[in-house]
């Protein structure tokens, strides 16, 4: 196990992040749903994700058993920081959806992470999540345009936007339920 968080920790602070987020979407549907439609195309936020991306899997090659191959963890820290800087210089295109992407597939392992070696059957909803993130990140690295065009279908109307935004912050109060009351 890379990471030492029960699946109740997890499952808690996943469900306080879809709570907040989805609930400020709600809350101010005009400012939110006009934050998304730029995402894909900002600067900014790519560059933070990306930057948060490179420092997670700095520090993942860094302290991660690599076994046979340990006598090359500088290489591959110095190749990973690298990776980072290059997609910056010369992946600019949708460079917030492709780090978003990226932290999608590496947060999907702390969740396998926490329900691993656990029986009960509730921690299904957590890994059934974990694995709709990593589609998710995998089509966000691979074809980040997808997301542009999802946000636009999604929030071409504030019923079908708000709607969406009600599903995230309901299964947010269910991960936040289960994370307090049954895991």
């Amino acid at each position: 196990m890379i990471y030492s968080f029960s699946l109740s920790q997890v499952a808690v602070w996943l469900g306080f992040g879809l709570l907040l987020t989805h609930g400020w979407g709600l809350f101010d549907y005009a400012k939110s749903s006009a934050w998304w439609k730029s995402f894909p195309r900002s600067d900014m936020a790519g560059g933070g994700l990306l930057t948060l991306a490179t420092i997670w899997a700095a520090w993942l090659a860094g302290t991660i058993n690599l076994m046979e191959y340990t006598r090359f963890r500088p290489l591959f820290i110095l190749g990973v920081i690298g990776l980072g800087v290059t997609s910056w210089l010369y992946v600019r295109e949708f460079i917030a959806v492709r780090a978003l992407g990226v932290l999608l597939l590496l947060g999907a392992n702390v969740l396998l992470d926490a329900a691993f070696l656990r029986e009960d059957a509730a921690r299904l909803v957590v890994v059934a999540y974990a694995y709709v993130i990593i589609v998710k990140g995998m089509f966000m690295v691979g074809a980040p345009y997808l997301l542009r065009d999802a946000i636009d279908w999604g929030f071409a109307t504030p019923a079908r936007g708000k709607a969406f935004l009600g599903v995230g912050l309901f299964f947010g109060i269910v991960l936040l339920g289960l994370g307090l009351f049954v895991y």
